[in-house]
């Protein structure tokens, strides 16, 4: 009996060694397909080719789950089939591609690296955009659980590496971190932000607050304060003040971006000028809108005395918008013999930048137009309608 037992044994060993042979041996001759059939389902895809791309992207789903669902090809199929399915606007058949394949990742990731983040923060940009909303909250808080954790963790560090396992990036200190060590948390607040900005787009301010302030804390954390990426941030936050009506929180955080732009980019620098204007026109922006007429003035005035144009015709579109806009303020301050001038270089070096019949030419001869009106120069006035009304016509 037990001799009988003993081959009995033996033989169920050796037929589940003779199985998993075949299975390693099944995984190992798909791996040559699976990469093949996947890498030209993705060129399909970039191509366009998309009746071609669904059949290969989706064979390559079913020969990677030979790998595991634990397998990173698998993930990766996954990933792709739900990217082609969103691009051929088959939501509800990428949604459950989608979830399935950040799954995979966090079975295959090391979690506590924050490599899965912007498997997540994609996953939440599907759900706000193309999928179930009410997904997108749950998902953005386990996000932004790890990296308020990890930045916490960091606060109460007193110095040296925080305690992080295998891989994990950050250091100590603010700035400290090696190059190759950054990259990946550079991403954590690449995620947040574009996540932040999805949470903006459906109004839910205090979702997107939160977001934009832990990316802010990852930058300054790993980049130091001298970084341009943080004006980003300070841009982000203060176009949510504005949505919340709240002029004065936001006028700090643009001039925090501004301050920020101009001490890092110096204002002489090639594309330094772009946007050093740009920052310094949202914050003029917003003085307007709080009645804050003489420093919007003053900020248009200074960015005039920059003399960002000399010798670089190419600038002129940011050159009429600054005069238009100080033309602008000028009216609202009732200045009109002032805003006269101003307005008509907004319009001469608008005529020479987009030519004499564009569309763009439009608002700058009705605002001057409207200051003829104040300045009771009707010939001019009819003028200036006479000529948006050709252009308007004419594109119509």
């Amino acid at each position: 009996m037990k001799f009988r037992l003993a081959k009995l044994q033996v033989a169920f060993c050796l037929s589940a060694f003779l199985l998993s042979s075949e299975l390693a041996f099944a995984a190992d001759s798909n791996q040559d397909k699976w990469q093949k059939i996947y890498t030209t389902g993705k060129e399909s895809l970039r191509l366009a080719e998309y009746g071609k791309a669904e059949r290969q992207l989706n064979q390559a789903v079913i020969l990677s789950a030979s790998f595991g669902e634990g397998d990173k090809r698998f993930a990766d199929s996954l990933g792709s089939y739900g990217e082609y399915l969103t691009i051929r606007g088959r939501f509800g058949e990428a949604e459950p591609i989608l979830e399935e394949e950040l799954h995979a990742r966090e079975l295959c990731t090391d979690t506590t690296s924050g490599a899965i983040l912007p498997s997540m923060s994609s996953l939440v940009g599907f759900y706000i955009n193309n999928g179930t909303q009410a997904k997108a909250a749950p998902l953005a808080e386990r996000l932004l659980a790890f990296v308020e954790g990890k930045m916490s963790e960091h606060r109460q560090a007193q110095s040296g590496p925080l305690t992080l396992k295998k891989g994990q990036p950050l250091t100590g200190w603010a700035g400290s971190a090696a190059k190759s060590m950054v990259t990946p948390v550079i991403e954590w607040a690449i995620a947040l932000d574009a996540i932040g900005n999805d949470f903006k787009s459906i109004k839910n301010f205090d979702m997107a607050e939160r977001l934009f302030d832990a990316a802010l804390e990852v930058k300054e954390t790993v980049l130091g304060k001298d970084h341009l990426s943080l004006a980003n941030s300070f841009d982000n936050l203060a176009a949510v003040y504005q949505e919340r009506q709240d002029e004065a929180r936001a006028e700090q955080y643009y001039r925090y971006a501004l301050e920020t732009t101009i001490r890092v980019l110096g204002e002489k620098e090639p594309l330094a000028y772009a946007q050093v204007y740009n920052r310094l026109d949202k914050l003029a922006k917003c003085l307007v809108k709080q009645q804050k007429y003489e420093e919007a003035e003053n900020l248009y005035l200074s960015a005039i005395k920059r003399d960002f144009w000399k010798d670089d015709p190419s600038k002129a579109g940011v050159e009429a918008r600054l005069y238009y806009s100080l033309g602008n303020v000028y009216v609202l301050e009732k200045k009109f013999e002032l805003a006269e001038p101003v307005l008509k270089k907004a319009l001469e070096v608008a005529e020479g930048y987009f030519g004499s019949e564009s569309i763009s030419l439009v608002p700058f001869f009705q605002r001057n137009a409207d200051n003829m009106y104040y300045l009771k120069k009707d010939d001019l006035r009819v003028q200036y309608k006479s000529r948006a009304n050709a252009i308007t016509d004419t594109t119509m």
